[in-house]
């Protein structure tokens, strides 16, 4: 039976849309438009085609790098972060890939998505070009800083000022964290900028082991500022590296007008243990508890001089309250692990020392 002359018109126009329609787009067609785009500073247009590469093939490391850095050269932080932070996920040792990430969160003032970022960075040794790694390192002091890890942001900058010179970013950053605020360059108020600037540029100075100049730096300060505990606290703890009489009775100054100056208490209970005048440096490291018991620090204190006076008991269950405030803590670790090894606690030991060995691992 033939087929009727309308049938054939229906199979010629079914022909004709087949033959018609394009294939969908390859991810290899899709990558090189999307780089000739960017290449002739078409964004707009590179972005869509990034994003369409990227649906088809996820873990482009090479478009997820692209597509982050143009969005954030755009200020477009909200799209940018998600690309690095992928990016990271999949080349969890890209140090680049980390800052990154950090830089945009820190954009977005997700404090502390940018202080889990850039601590990844500090874990990888800040493994990246040298501008890359300064902005990494300036970043994550300023994180730490707002977050209230006044200390750690204060040694973030002095590993900087060891390998690069002193800026005045950095000179805010440290002026900052020396008078334990948990403020960003642009939220210090008008009243306390001179402050701010004076002692970050003798910290700094200090910092990169000046000490010609960083102590006339400080003797101003303390003249300008004879009211402010910081001042004297940081003019101390630096006098302490050269001259340890001249450095506590700087300290004990903080003291005079702040009694519960955690910091000072902390600085005083170590540098007395230091000296093995265990009995005062006790008298510090209590008062410093009782003033903080909320601060894992002061409980190591406590815990370490308790140590030193043959009081395992006690100290051990100081620094149990510090690794249940600070279960990330090296130090805490360490110095519970020596507790109840003196108190005869072997697979207590072992396993405190067994976290301290893990924890100082990915520190390196």
């Amino acid at each position: 039976m033939s087929a009727s002359p309308r049938a054939f018109l229906i199979l010629a126009s079914f022909a004709v849309c087949v033959a018609g329609q394009t294939a969908p787009p390859t991810f290899q067609s899709l990558s090189r438009q999307a780089d000739s785009a960017r290449d002739a500073n078409q964004l707009e247009k590179a972005i869509t085609l990034y994003r369409q590469a990227l649906k088809l093939k996820p873990d482009w490391e090479e478009g997820l790098w692209n597509l982050g850095s143009i969005t954030y050269d755009l200020d477009r932080y909200t799209e940018c972060a998600p690309s690095f932070r992928k990016l990271a996920g999949v080349k969890p040792d890209s140090a680049p890939a980390w800052t990154m990430a950090g830089l945009c969160e820190y954009k977005l003032r997700r404090y502390d998505a940018a202080l889990e970022s850039l601590s990844q960075v500090d874990r990888l040794k800040f493994q990246e070009p040298l501008e890359l790694a300064q902005k990494a390192r300036l970043h994550l002091a300023l994180v730490l800083t707002k977050t209230g890890s006044f200390e750690k942001a204060i040694a973030v900058l002095t590993e900087m000022t060891r390998v690069d010179r002193k800026t005045p970013e950095m000179i805010a950053a440290a002026g900052i964290a020396g008078i334990r605020r948990a403020w960003l360059p642009f939220e210090v108020p008008e009243r306390d900028r001179e402050l701010v600037f004076k002692l970050g540029d003798a910290m700094t100075t200090a910092m990169s082991f000046d000490y010609k100049e960083a102590v006339p730096k400080f003797e101003e300060l303390v003249k300008q500022y004879p009211a402010d505990p910081n001042v004297h606290f940081r003019f101390g703890a630096y006098l302490n590296t050269q001259d340890t009489d001249r450095g506590i009775a700087e300290i004990k100054k903080a003291l005079e007008i702040a009694p519960d100056h955690v910091p000072a208490l902390v600085g005083l209970a170590a540098i007395y243990l230091k000296r093995e005048e265990t009995a005062t440096a006790l008298e510090y490291a209590e008062r410093a508890v009782k003033a903080s018991p909320e601060d894992y620090s002061t409980h190591i204190a406590l815990g370490r001089v308790l140590l030193a006076r043959e009081d395992p008991a006690r100290a051990s269950s100081e620094l149990q309250a510090a690794v249940k405030l600070a279960p990330a803590s090296p130090d805490a670790r360490f110095s519970l692990a020596s507790a109840y090894s003196r108190l005869g606690r072997k697979e207590d030991a072992a396993r405190e020392l067994a976290e301290f060995k893990r924890l100082q691992q990915l520190e390196k």
